[in-house]
């Protein structure tokens, strides 16, 4: 088809969907068959787009129109596209930007066009899932390679074919997929190069393969009149959470940490009481169905005090339920919220109750400050930020990081050349938590590809990343021994962290095989048993997304779901890489 017979095609299509738009309006009957029209129109006609765009771009003459791009917000858009694609290979897509979980309100700005970084991403990441082995990860990490460019990385378990390596960007190159047209990676890497940017590969039988993008970053955009009008309108108070089950409450914490409001929780209608006697609250959410005293009778309790008689109160409950019927006599509560919780109805009740932040007509955003060398190698300001401003636990956490760690490269290394994985993936993991903890983010970020390759058994790139991680642990110490006050240095350590992990995963490995026993029996002592082993995998797991297990686990087995629980604790150990005992006189060893 020639360029001008695609430009006629493109008009005819839009003069068609111009023609159903209107027969809408005179039809409502057949509304739901001309949405399918509507929609099949759309996407031929983005195949039409896009294949003039990459027409234009091999003749080097597409009009490249670069503006700032969210990638957080375009690979939100792809994972909900690809979802059922990912379901039926029983995959898992992890999103990472600079070594942390994605999260919705993150941002990272590239600068590009928008439909064409979307068409770009969607082609490598639907090759990534249908090249990737069932049962496996697709992992995207989203870095900061220098201050003007980004680095995209996206990594599966398949490799690429031998016979396709050298021409794996050329038109027309497929292996394997039946409808396959050879054409994603070609366009992949013409749209990199519009972008100013490029695109390569590595692929082996141990690692699979990492597609590797670098596109120019931009900075952030102004904000239009919409955005500011929403932090004019941020909601602020204090508020009290009281519900038993820890689901709900991480629902509801989730649906406000876009605002600056406190949040305090707790699990039963006693401790409410005493939580409001204690502290002034702008707003209480209470459940009412909770152990040791439920909802009705706490807020029965708390209106008895006349400083609290006009206390907001909103009942959480998943009865329907209406407000005259729970006030039969009194008006106790001031409005209802039926479970599963909206957030539309949430909010609605929030902007009754609570201030709305918004007298700064022109509020100021600031600017990330530029880091010094000796931030990037140990930021004390994040790290008291994340440990609420107590220098002596950061002292303390410091000096127990200096005297386990301070040979971590030369121990790594023996145990990798011993075979010895699961150890070596553990003490990495346990490194890059800490790290992160106290601010060395450039450690954190190198221990994070160091154990990324450990866990993926990635042989080839051992050597180059424990150099690399070498060279950034050193000055980490350094920057702890300038530090610390020498009284600090001097004092023993402390006793709640061993320096011999050997010793402490062979104990921790211990009481989770008892555990796990115990859980098989259903029997209730588990709850003891699990707390033995608590404080060593809430060590392993600081700074990690793994650390939501811990949570899972300890409310199944606060809800005696000790099946639930099993598997719960099945899924820590092959994440961390344990062994726990599972039948008489046996270990099964859990790594990846």
């Amino acid at each position: 088809m020639s360029i001008s017979d695609k430009n006629q095609t493109q008009k005819i299509l839009h003069e068609v969907l111009e023609s159903i738009q209107h027969l809408k309006k005179e039809k409502k009957s057949q509304i739901k068959y001309l949405k399918l029209i509507t929609d099949s129109g759309i996407q031929i006609s983005e195949m039409i787009e896009n294949s003039l765009d990459i027409f234009k771009m091999e003749e080097n003459t597409y009009a490249f129109d670069p503006s700032p791009c969210n990638l957080v917000e375009i690979f939100q858009k792809l994972t909900a596209d690809l979802t059922q694609l990912i379901h039926q290979k029983k995959l898992q897509s992890e999103y990472y930007i600079n070594d942390q979980p994605m999260r919705d309100d993150h941002k990272f700005w590239v600068s590009g066009e928008y439909r064409l970084l979307q068409n770009l991403f969607a082609n490598l990441i639907k090759n990534a899932i249908e090249a990737s082995p069932p049962n496996h990860n697709i992992r995207v990490d989203i870095n900061d390679q220098n201050e003007n460019t980004a680095m995209i990385q996206i990594h599966n378990l398949g490799v690429v074919p031998e016979n396709i390596r050298d021409r794996f960007f050329d038109r027309y190159t497929t292996s394997g997929k039946k409808s396959g047209t050879g054409l994603g990676t070609y366009s992949a890497k013409l749209i990199t190069k519009t972008h100013q940017g490029d695109i390569r590969f590595e692929t082996d039988e141990t690692m699979g393969t990492i597609l590797f993008v670098n596109l120019p970053l931009a900075q952030q955009p102004e904000m239009d009149k919409e955005e500011k009008k929403s932090v004019q309108n941020k909601l602020t108070g204090k508020i009290l959470i009281a519900d038993d089950n820890m689901i709900n409450q991480q629902v509801l914490k989730g649906l406000l940490e876009d605002h600056p409001i406190e949040v305090d929780m707790v699990e039963n209608g006693q401790e409410a009481v005493n939580q409001v006697v204690s502290k002034q609250y702008d707003l209480i959410f209470m459940d009412m169905e909770m152990p040791v005293m439920d909802g009705r009778e706490a807020i029965q309790v708390i209106r008895q005090h006349h400083a609290y008689v006009d206390l907001p109160i909103i009942a959480l409950t998943a009865h329907n339920i209406s407000l005259d019927d729970f006030n039969q006599t009194d008006q106790i509560i001031n409005d209802i919220i039926i479970k599963p919780i909206q957030p539309e109805r949430l909010f609605n009740v929030l902007h009754r109750f609570l201030n709305n932040d918004s007298n700064n007509e022109n509020p100021e955003i600031k600017e990330k400050e530029s880091e010094t060398e000796s931030q990037q190698i140990l930021d004390i300001d994040l790290a008291l930020h994340q440990l609420m401003g107590k220098r002596s636990l950061l002292d303390n956490v410091m000096k127990s990081f200096r005297k386990d760690h301070f040979n971590a490269p030369d121990v790594i290394k023996q145990m990798l050349d011993s075979d010895q994985l699961a150890t070596a993936h553990l003490r990495v993991h346990s490194i890059k938590g800490i790290a992160g903890t106290i601010g060395a983010k450039t450690l954190q970020k190198t221990a994070q590809e160091l154990e990324t390759a450990i866990k993926n058994k990635m042989l080839p790139r051992f050597d180059q990343l424990l150099e690399s991680f070498r060279k950034n642990i050193h000055p980490v110490m350094e920057r702890i021994d300038q530090l610390l006050p020498s009284n600090v240095l001097q004092e023993d350590e402390d006793p709640s962290i061993s320096n011999n992990i050997s010793v402490q995963l062979e104990a921790l490995e211990k009481n989770m095989s008892h555990l796990y026993a115990l859980l098989v029996d259903c029997d209730s002592e588990a709850n003891d048993a699990c707390d033995q082993c608590l404080p060593a995998l809430e060590y392993l797991t600081q700074n990690t997304k793994d650390r939501s297990l811990l949570d899972q686990l300890k409310n199944c087995l606060k809800n005696y779901l000790f099946d639930d629980a099993t598997f719960v604790l099945e899924e820590i150990s092959e994440k961390l890489g344990l062994k726990i005992h599972k039948d008489k006189g046996s270990f099964i060893f859990n790594e990846k």
